[in-house]
């Protein structure tokens, strides 16, 4: 039994990944949430082909599909002149298993795997506990935490850092979140009525153009959800009433029905990837590595990846206990996972934002013609969808691969 678990920071479904992960192999796991409860918002909701199939060995996968939404098309439309593109994830099912998105809110997800981690022996899971102090050595880590009982301190092995885009873990290790925040905000609001009432051929994912307000639908097994943006003059809290709520189920199909509302929440929207992932034993996952616009679905998903990554990793080390092999697989880590931020989730969300916003009528026709073209073509389509699915990071980048030098030792 290792002397000290590792413990990880923040109750989300980036930290419990990599409890389910760790403690499926016996690897003792102390979670701490600042929060009272597993965070019950629906927050994202799309999981990826390459996610499920990451999730498949560890039986998460199959748990999801009795609980999502599978969503084999992607629309693209224009608010005026209707649908330009479209997507069918059926040209990928003979390379994978889960051919579709699957649309479940992640707090079904969050829930699920709290539930699974409370069966298990070496899984603790410590809420309204906030870390103040972080403290590591060659050793290990030492965690300070404020509790409604007190300070306590806990020791650690490795200390992952799943907080969120306002991290104490990242904070911590003075590392710098470079990128941008954009002005504008988006409001996601959620209601039972179906949207096919109105719009009848209507797919349960779709991006739709304007230059004034974009729209993002997207159907869950609870609601359609709407998500647009929010004028710089319009505080949170007249975004957030009932009436403009109102008004924007109305803008958005084009009707004067009254809508019952289920959720309504404000997206602040970043683009930022951490310096670096790791120092010493101290290791960065999810929001708190990297963080990017909603409009891709791919926060969750990217977040679930690192911690399937890290904890391969994890496991390999203290299996092996070898303590030379830590620098050498945290900086693979590192290396991957920043490659994958930059290179599939940074360009996926923002091309997928340009397209929606684009003022320009020449050049926004011009960029639709393209992703019609691009939907046309058999081929092409394929491989848009392996690689919006992170099907493709996957297989280039690897998940959790051990170390090209040290794979015959």
């Amino acid at each position: 039994m290792l002397e000290n678990p590792v413990i990880i920071v923040g109750a989300g479904p980036v930290g419990l990944t990599a409890a389910e992960v760790l403690t499926q192999q016996g690897v003792p796991v102390l979670v701490l949430e600042k929060n009272g409860a597993p965070n019950k918002e629906w927050r994202a909701s799309t999981f990826h082909a390459g996610t499920m199939e990451l999730l498949e060995p560890t039986g998460l996968a199959e748990e999801l599909l009795k609980r999502g939404l599978k969503a084999p098309i992607i629309q693209y439309r224009d608010r005026q002149t209707g649908l330009y593109a479209e997507f069918n994830a059926s040209l990928i099912k003979d390379e994978t298993k889960f051919p579709f998105r699957l649309q479940c809110p992640q707090s079904t997800y969050t829930q699920v795997v709290y539930e699974r981690l409370l069966q298990r022996p070496v899984a603790n899971v410590l809420f309204n506990s906030e870390v103040i102090g972080i403290k590591q050595d060659e050793e290990g880590v030492t965690v300070k935490i404020h509790t409604p009982d007190g300070e306590k301190v806990h020791r650690a092995s490795f200390l992952l850092g799943a907080d969120g885009a306002r991290s104490t873990v990242r904070k911590s290790l003075g590392l710098s979140f470079d990128g941008y925040t954009l002005e504008e905000r988006f409001l996601l609001v959620g209601t039972p009525v179906s949207f096919t009432n109105y719009v009848p051929d209507l797919a349960y994912v779709n991006y739709i153009s304007d230059p004034d307000e974009f729209l993002f639908i997207l159907k869950v097994p609870e609601a359609w959800r709407l998500l647009y943006p929010i004028p710089t003059s319009i505080s949170d809290e007249e975004a957030l009433s009932d009436e403009s709520i109102q008004r924007g189920f109305k803008r958005a199909l084009n009707t004067n029905d009254t809508f019952p509302i289920v959720e309504k929440m404000i997206y602040r929207v970043h683009q930022r990837v951490a310096e670096k992932f790791y120092n010493g034993r101290v290791v960065l996952m999810g929001d708190a590595a990297h963080i990017n616009s909603p409009l891709g679905g791919l926060g969750l998903n990217s977040g679930i990846h690192d911690a399937v990554d890290l904890s391969k990793r994890l496991i390999r080390i203290l299996g092996e206990g070898n303590k030379s092999k830590i620098e050498v697989e945290l900086e693979v880590y590192n290396s991957v996972r920043r490659q994958v931020a930059l290179d599939y989730v940074k360009e996926i969300t923002e091309k997928n934002t340009n397209l929606m916003k684009e003022n320009d009528p020449e050049y926004r026709l011009k960029m639709q013609r393209q992703m019609a073209d691009l939907a046309a073509n058999p081929e092409c389509a394929k491989q848009w969808l392996l690689r919006t699915s992170l099907i493709t990071a996957v297989r280039e980048q690897g998940i959790g691969e051990p170390p090209k030098a040290t794979q015959n030792n």
